[in-house]
């Protein structure tokens, strides 16, 4: 009887590979987390993450962990890190009602901390109260970061913030990002005195890159960049009370450079295929403070609403990656 030839060996798909670009939004942040958990229970490899204010804090802390234990490090790190800034800020002035915790109603706007703020922000300046090197977050960061195993990661990793004397972007990448640099790019001005590093004075990187698109895309020409927007890019009807309007004022402000970087991206006859992960279901009827609250019941339900989103682009968005873009959003078009 004749031998068969041997078969075919067969070939394993490769992985999908992405850069990740994550907007900031304070605590709106932990939405982010909760893609990043969900994106990293599947085998995708990545290439680089980018940053601005809560946005640069999730890069850091998945980059962190991602040299600490790959992606199981990443989500440990991660988690951790979302624990103790809710654990710092368990006696801030910005707090649900019962309602908030019994039904899940999170808009705080009419809370009467967020009146005291608003007040505090329209007339006292934090060069009037802080000291020069205060941040809520300072000694929770000089406890978790490692720039060490930041830079030997193997992956890239750009933090934006704004130069307050000159408006210039400023990019901070993993060869160089430490405490100050994520605080610089999570530095609102109303609510903390400028990060001073190397003589220049910085605000948060939201300002003029939320996130950095770009630099991302050109560093990892080879993998498909994943957007994750938290500031909803849409909104269902015109507000037109004052907390409403601030509200939307405040999402069109902080994603006029999103949406321009990724317009300018996708003309490019080399540009990367994008994808975009959207906050918009969920967030659209939270307000500005919401961003300042970090109650961990908070926190839970917008880590589920992430983890949710990023199930959602797992079933119909991965496997499009290295084939095809898939961004679509009404501001995109």
């Amino acid at each position: 009887m004749p031998r068969l030839p041997p078969p075919e060996p067969r070939h394993a798909l490769p992985r999908p590979r992405l850069a990740l670009a994550l907007q900031g939004g304070g605590a709106h942040g932990a939405f982010t987390w909760g893609v990043l958990d969900r994106l990293l229970e599947e085998d995708v490899e990545l290439a680089g993450v980018s940053g601005a204010s809560a946005g640069a804090m999730n890069a850091a802390m998945l980059v962190q962990g991602w040299a600490r234990g790959g992606r199981d490090g990443a989500r440990a790190e991660l988690a951790g890190f979302w624990k103790r800034v809710s654990d710092a800020g368990r006696l801030g002035p910005i707090q649900p009602g019962l309602s908030g915790r019994l039904f899940g109603r999170w808009n705080v706007d009419h809370a009467p901390g967020t009146h005291l703020m608003e007040w505090t922000r329209r007339w006292i300046t934090p060069y009037q109260t802080q000291p020069a090197d205060f941040h809520p977050l300072r000694g929770l960061l000089t406890e978790m970061v490692e720039p060490e195993l930041i830079r030997r990661a193997g992956l890239r990793l750009f933090v934006s913030a704004s130069n307050v004397r000159t408006g210039a972007l400023r990019l901070f990448d993993e060869g160089e990002v430490g405490v100050d640099h994520l605080l610089a790019s999570a530095c609102l001005p109303h609510l903390f005195r400028a990060v001073r590093i190397d003589g220049q004075d910085y605000w948060d990187g939201g300002y003029l890159a939320n996130p950095p698109l770009s630099p991302l895309a050109d560093s990892c020409p080879d993998a498909d960049l994943l957007v994750v927007a938290i500031n909803p890019l849409t909104c269902a009807t015109t507000p037109e009370d004052p907390a409403g309007i601030a509200a939307r004022l405040n999402q069109i402000t902080f994603n006029a450079t999103l949406l321009q970087e990724l317009h300018s991206l996708a003309g490019r006859a080399d540009g990367p295929r994008l994808h975009l992960i959207t906050a918009d279901e969920h967030l659209q009827d939270l307000g500005v403070y919401s961003k300042l609250m970090t109650d961990w019941g908070f926190l839970s339900w917008l880590f589920d609403a992430g983890r949710e989103a990023a199930g959602r682009w797992v079933d119909g968005g991965l496997p499009a990656v290295g084939v095809e873009s898939t961004a679509r959003s009404p501001a995109f078009a």
